[in-house]
């Protein structure tokens, strides 16, 4: 495991999820395009206020040589002298401009969100690719909540929006805030937002996932057409 490799230069407890970048390059095809050959580096180390930072580059290719998906996790090892600023995140939010078009749905959080039970709908469903960072980097089942909203996140937004929302090629970011949470119900929110304001027709999906009952976001992302 990348984590527990003597070279990784962090120590791998505590180390706190912050940000994730997801792209899906070709359509999954296990069956044309596998057995596929899995990559994980360490990109870099980052020195920041709240602490060390560190990339990890996942990626997976087919038989052929192809690209078919890479991801680039960023994981936080935090200053135990000081607290990290969530000010700065939190002026990031975005917000719809037109709030008709935002879709909120409610989602219970179970006691054990392991990813094997989120995602059922079709082949095309990242929920497969979301947990191999997490098995590659060797995060436990308790550790799992911030792959557990981004899968549910997205589940939900291709239940009400349709497979070709998240169909391949498609990126997806995502911003990891607040601490994740326990058992209860979160809020998911999606709408569109324009990618160039003369171009209303090319649009992306911003998302958000809250507390139910709070107005802090923890986690906001975005969905893009490559």
């Amino acid at each position: 495991m990348l984590l527990t490799d003597h070279n990784f230069r962090l120590s791998p407890a505590g180390l706190v999820r912050v940000r994730q970048s997801l792209k899906t390059l070709q359509p999954i095809d296990e069956l044309k395009k596998g057995p596929f050959t899995l990559q994980v580096t360490v990109q870099g180390y980052q020195q920041t206020e709240a602490g060390v930072e560190v990339d990890v580059c996942l990626s997976a290719t087919s038989r052929s040589g192809r690209p078919v998906w890479e991801s680039v996790l960023t994981l936080l090892s935090k200053n135990g002298l000081r607290k990290a600023s969530r000010d700065s995140l939190r002026n990031k939010e975005e917000e719809p401009d037109d709030k008709e078009n935002m879709k909120q749905v409610e989602v219970r959080v179970p006691w054990t969100t392991g990813l094997h039970c989120v995602w059922s709908l079709t082949d095309y469903s990242p929920h497969r690719l979301l947990s191999l960072p997490a098995m590659f980097c060797g995060l436990k089942p308790q550790t799992a909540p911030g792959f557990w909203m981004l899968s549910v996140c997205l589940a939900e937004i291709e239940k009400h929006k349709g497979v070709e929302i998240i169909t391949a090629p498609v990126s997806v970011t995502a911003q990891f805030k607040e601490t994740q949470p326990a058992a209860g119900k979160i809020t998911v929110r999606f709408w569109k937002t324009s990618k160039n304001l003369a171009q209303s027709a090319d649009k992306d999906l911003s998302f958000q996932v809250q507390l139910q009952g709070q107005n802090t976001s923890h986690m906001v992302g975005l969905i893009s057409r490559a």
